[in-house]
């Protein structure tokens, strides 16, 4: 008997692609290729990887363009098919002391404008997440004033985290 065919979901990097290609100083990479050893390599995954879109690394890509010259940058932005749209999922690696909850606060907030600007139009009216994923363990006590601006402030701009590893899905 013959098997019958499964059908999978054309799933198209297209849309995702052109926006991060359309956006200021980043440059598209497939799959999770921008997520580099120091940075969380073996820390971010895919559920079904065949869902990612691809990717851009922000930090390095706007470090030296006039908008992230000598200023705090997020590091990466994945893309990642959920249903029938693409998602944004801004990730940053960072130390999870509680010192890096302001370091990560000023980082949102460069990518906050950063996506307000004219050229980031595209990626900007993408629907997002936003992700700290914790470059080593995670120490942020809940008695310390930082713990209470990660848990109000952040977590109202949408700041997830911090995670040791994050599952993009």
């Amino acid at each position: 008997m013959p098997r019958k065919a499964t059908s999978v979901p054309d799933v198209s990097d297209e849309p995702f692609r052109a926006a991060v290609e359309a956006a200021e100083c980043l440059k598209w990479q497939p799959g999770l290729q921008v997520v580099s050893a120091a940075e969380g390599k073996g820390q971010v995954a895919g559920k079904d990887p065949s869902q990612l879109l691809g990717g851009a690394f922000i930090d390095e890509d706007c470090k030296a363009a006039p908008v992230g010259s000598g200023k705090h940058r997020w590091d990466y932005v994945l893309g990642y098919q959920r249903s029938d749209e693409a998602i944004a999922h801004f990730v940053e690696v960072h130390p999870a002391h509680s010192h890096g909850v302001t370091e990560v606060e000023a980082k949102l907030a460069w990518l906050r404008d950063y996506l307000e600007r004219k050229a980031q139009a595209e990626l900007n009216a993408l629907k997002r997440e936003y992700h700290w994923v914790a470059s080593g363990k995670i120490d942020i006590p809940k008695h310390v004033p930082q713990y209470k601006m990660l848990q109000t402030r952040l977590r109202k701009l949408g700041l997830n985290g911090p995670v040791k590893h994050l599952t993009l899905a």
